[in-house]
């Protein structure tokens, strides 16, 4: 996506060994989103929770250090999660586990991520973040992997929607619906996940949108307004992001006038 072009680029804090660099960078510029999105994707799974009566298994796409586990798993916050990381000196492994330890867990959700980046992925596992973690390109690999795990009641994405685009979802849910397809557990047993996740304004959600509705999902944006999800790393960031939104015909007084980028929420459930 072209959009991809006026964002920073971050690749480099996501392929150390633990979470301290992308959480003092993303200190910094005061990323919160994934606290505001917590409350959302807490109330799906708690409506799946009552219907199915069984721990929820989540999806986590471009799911980085664990950060959505650790905040509705693990009950913390991203100011909890810096002050830990981010102390005069760097946390050992073992300080690392023993402060997860003494967080109260959320047994009614099981974690599984994907992400392009090992050491990310290699991190959460050893912190028991997830019950397994997946090092896939979403865009050009197959999938194979998702018929070896349980499956899925809601995957989720927090940022990564934009660097990944509609070909990821298409590789998804074109695997989703070949295991449902193949399935010998009853209807009852096994309906198609939900999606549930947000997108920054600046990306055109057209091809994902359409391709969710091949799939026959329906999909939708969250009537609530849009979440902040952080400052702009420079001035040069905040110009090139607002040009591209009024060329899109978005507003962005209110918004992005005022330094931050915000995103949009969606959810899109199967019409089976």
């Amino acid at each position: 996506m072209n959009e991809l072009k006026v964002k920073k680029d971050f690749s480099d804090i996501y392929t150390q060994d633990s979470p301290y660099e992308y959480l003092k960078e993303m200190n910094r510029l005061e990323y919160d989103i994934s606290d505001s999105t917590k409350p959302l994707y807490n109330s799906i799974i708690e409506q799946l929770e009552e219907t199915l009566s069984r721990p929820i298994n989540v999806l986590d796409l471009g799911s980085s250090y664990g950060i959505n586990s650790s905040l509705m798993k693990y009950n913390l916050t991203m100011s909890e999660l810096s002050d830990f990381f981010l102390k005069e000196s760097k946390p050992t492994k073992k300080e690392t586990i023993q402060f997860y330890e003494k967080c109260t867990i959320n047994d009614n959700m099981n974690f599984y991520q994907i992400d392009i980046s090992e050491e990310a992925l290699t991190f959460s596992e050893e912190m028991n973040l997830c019950e397994r973690g997946i090092n896939v390109d979403l865009e050009s690999e197959k999938l194979n992997f998702l018929e070896s795990l349980p499956r899925m009641d809601i995957v989720i994405a927090t940022g990564c929607v934009g660097y990944i685009g509609y070909k990821a979802f298409s590789n998804l849910l074109k695997v989703i619906k070949n295991r449902q397809s193949n399935s010998n557990e009853s209807e009852t047993e096994y309906t198609a996940p939900i999606f549930a996740f947000s997108v920054l304004r600046m990306f055109d959600m057209k091809d994902i949108e359409e391709i969710f509705e091949m799939y026959n999902y329906s999909i939708v944006k969250s009537d609530i307004n849009p979440i902040r999800q952080r400052n702009f790393s420079d001035p040069e960031e905040k110009a090139q992001t607002i040009s591209l939104l009024h060329d899109m015909e978005i507003n962005t007084k209110k918004y992005e006038d005022d330094g931050n980028f915000y995103a949009d929420f969606y959810i899109a459930r199967s019409k089976n």
